[in-house]
C-alpha cells in the first residue's frame, strides 16, 4: 500500500496556462532513494531547489484536476513559496508517519545510571 499525505494548496496552480482555474487540492507519495537519483541526474547537485523541485514533482500523486502526466518540475516550479513549503510539509509529515516508533527498540539489560553512579561510595571491608 502506497503511503500518500492530502492537503490543499493556499493558492493553487493554474491550469491550463492562462485558463484562470487554480487547483489546490493535492496527493503526495513518500519520497524515495530512486526519486533522489532521478532528481540528481536530470537537474544536477548545484542547486538545492530545483533536487527538492524535481522530487516533489515526482512524488505528486495528483494536484486538482490536473492529468498525472502534467505533474512534472516545470508546473511544480510555478507554484508560489507558500504552496512549495506545503508540499514539503506534507512530505515531511509522511516521513515521520513511517518512521518506527521508538518504543518498538528492543529492551536493553543496560542499568539506566552509569556504573559509578550505582557503586556503593563506602564498600563494605573484607574481614
Amino acid at each position: 500500500m502506497m503511503m500518500t499525505e492530502s492537503g490543499q494548496l493556499l493558492y493553487g496552480v493554474e491550469w491550463p496556462e492562462g485558463s484562470g482555474q487554480l487547483h489546490v487540492d493535492f496527493t503526495l507519495r513518500l519520497p524515495t532513494i530512486g526519486d533522489n537519483i532521478a532528481a540528481i541526474e536530470q537537474h544536477g547537485v548545484a542547486s538545492n531547489i530545483r533536487i527538492n523541485t524535481a522530487m516533489l514533482a515526482s512524488c505528486l500523486v495528483s494536484l486538482g484536476n490536473i492529468p498525472a502526466e502534467q505533474l512534472d518540475f516545470a508546473l511544480v516550479s510555478r507554484l508560489v513559496d507558500d504552496d512549495f513549503d506545503t508540499l514539503a510539509s506534507a512530505r515531511d509529515a509522511l516521513k515521520k508517519k513511517r518512521r518506527q516508533p521508538s518504543s518498538s527498540l528492543p529492551a536493553t539489560d543496560s542499568p539506566s545510571l552509569p556504573l559509578a553512579a550505582t557503586a556503593s561510595a563506602n564498600p563494605p571491608s573484607a574481614s
